[in-house]
């Protein structure tokens, strides 16, 4: 998981205009009538091609949650808070209590509750490795917002982690053999902060065996990379660290490569962005370039 500005979702002045109106419509329906009317506005809003093609255009298209590659997939555009029915659980236990919610059915055309996702991150699915997946979930700690309240001016405990917080994203954390977490983070986490990433990792399925495989691998990758540019950056040291020297290019290449392995549009950017942090206390050179 890596930051996603919410400032970048930028759906054309037409698709707004649009959305705007249903949901002025929206508000007038009754409980009864909301949600046949809301399923039936979705190739108008989130189903859109034209919101898809918008969303996929800020970090490329992966998964806003577990950032894998959606090629070749059909992604699903998740409403962050779900428009539906919210189910109720166990924060602790991870499992369903006998409890639902109204859900934030207002927030059903506003593309600022929207997240690019796998579907597998975003459906509820049980197998030999994992139990978890979004679907109806939005677990919060206290009260739920009053409805018809702004997006913008919500004020919930939410506990799943929030790819378009920065803040969220900041506590977002993974080992060096890709198993989230908070082993090797920058300080002790508050109870609260376990919580969270507990049920996010739960929530999207982060644990899930294949994935941490493939996240250590591209780990591996950068810290190959790493290992490759320091040997280049200790014989430029060597000669003195002239700027004419052809290991300069060299090690230039090389911060340039690492740079891309972490950019957004990258594959599991966020791991590799712990493994360059991890990597910081063994390669001291890198305090200065990143």
């Amino acid at each position: 998981m890596i930051y996603i500005n919410p400032n970048r979702i930028r759906p054309s002045a037409q698709w707004i205009s649009n959305a705007t109106r249903l949901k002025a419509e929206l508000m007038l329906k009754t409980p009864a009538e909301r949600a046949a009317f809301i399923n039936s506005k979705r190739a108008e809003t989130w189903g859109n091609q034209h919101l898809v093609n918008t969303l996929r255009g800020v970090v490329g298209n992966k998964c806003w949650y577990s950032e894998v590659d959606l090629t070749g997939g059909d992604p699903n555009v998740d409403h962050f808070r779900p428009k539906g029915r919210v189910k109720e659980i166990d924060p602790d236990a991870l499992i369903g209590i006998n409890s639902e919610s109204e859900g934030y059915w207002w927030l059903a055309f506003d593309h600022g509750n929207f997240r690019f996702s796998s579907m597998h991150a975003n459906q509820r699915r049980v197998d030999e490795t994992t139990n978890g997946g979004k679907w109806d979930y939005f677990p919060i700690i206290g009260n739920r917002a009053i409805e018809g309240t702004q997006i913008s001016l919500i004020t919930e405990t939410v506990l799943p982690l929030d790819p378009c917080s920065p803040t969220d994203v900041a506590l977002m954390w993974f080992g060096p053999d890709g198993v989230p977490g908070f082993t090797g983070w920058k300080r002790n986490p508050t109870t609260h902060e376990q919580r969270r990433m507990k049920v996010t990792i739960w929530l999207f399925h982060l644990d899930k065996q294949e994935l941490m495989i493939k996240r250590a691998n591209a780990m591996e990758e950068l810290r190959i990379v790493i290992r490759t540019a320091n040997a280049i950056y200790q014989i430029w040291e060597a000669r003195g660290k002239n700027d004419y020297d052809h290991e300069k290019t060299l090690f230039d290449n090389s911060i340039a490569d690492i740079h891309m392995k972490i950019s957004d549009e990258a594959p599991y950017a966020g791991a590799k962005r712990c493994a360059l942090q991890i990597a910081k206390s063994e390669f001291l050179w890198l305090n200065e370039y990143f």
